[in-house]
């Protein structure tokens, strides 16, 4: 494979800064497809960050043979389904944290990806920046003497209280949200 080609699932507000920037840095990836709940939104979305084939469903985005790898950023209660469809479509799949809503889909999704034999990344960004690489190191290495005790904590501003990101029903809630970073391992 020469180039990436990546299709996403929505038109989600962290998809610019998770996907699309970085993408536009790699000479071998390119975000060829989009298809949102509402056409227009992505219409919109696709105009304004240049991409290039707009679909009517995600259905539609996971069944193009010119979409090698799909970006879920849709809501956490909808990341197993939609990822599995990926998966089961043959595609690569970069979803969102967290990557399901509890351990029975986890394991759905991880039986997926292998019967597939396609990657699977959970989007937790953080893991793989060079200060958190480091700060592992410093912490397995022993510089600091044994490990004892780890907190941690959060501050974000206040989102508006019709957020999907606490919508139950989605999936949603303070650890799905950011409270999972704490507990990722």
């Amino acid at each position: 494979m020469t180039t990436l080609r990546i299709g996403v699932l929505g038109a989600a507000a962290i998809a610019p800064g998770a996907l699309l920037k970085p993408a536009r840095e790699v000479d071998r990836v390119q975000v060829v497809a989009v298809a949102a709940r509402d056409r227009a939104r992505a219409d919109e979305f696709a105009s304004k960050w240049s991409i290039p084939i707009v679909h009517d469903t995600y259905e539609a985005v996971i069944a193009d043979p010119e979409v090698d790898a799909i970006y879920n950023p849709l809501p956490n209660g909808l990341h197993a389904f939609w990822t599995i469809a990926a998966l089961e479509a043959g595609k690569h799949v970069l979803c969102e944290k967290p990557l399901t809503s509890n351990t029975v889909q986890a394991r759905e999704v991880a039986a997926a990806a292998a019967r597939a034999d396609r990657m699977l990344m959970e989007a937790f960004h953080y893991r793989y920046h060079p200060l958190m690489v480091r700060a592992v190191e410093v912490a397995q290495s022993g510089e600091l003497g044994d490990l004892q005790h780890v907190e941690s904590w959060m501050q974000v501003p206040l989102f508006k209280r019709q957020d999907i990101r606490f919508d139950l029903a989605l999936g949603g809630g303070a650890v799905m949200d950011l409270g999972c970073y704490s507990i990722h391992q």
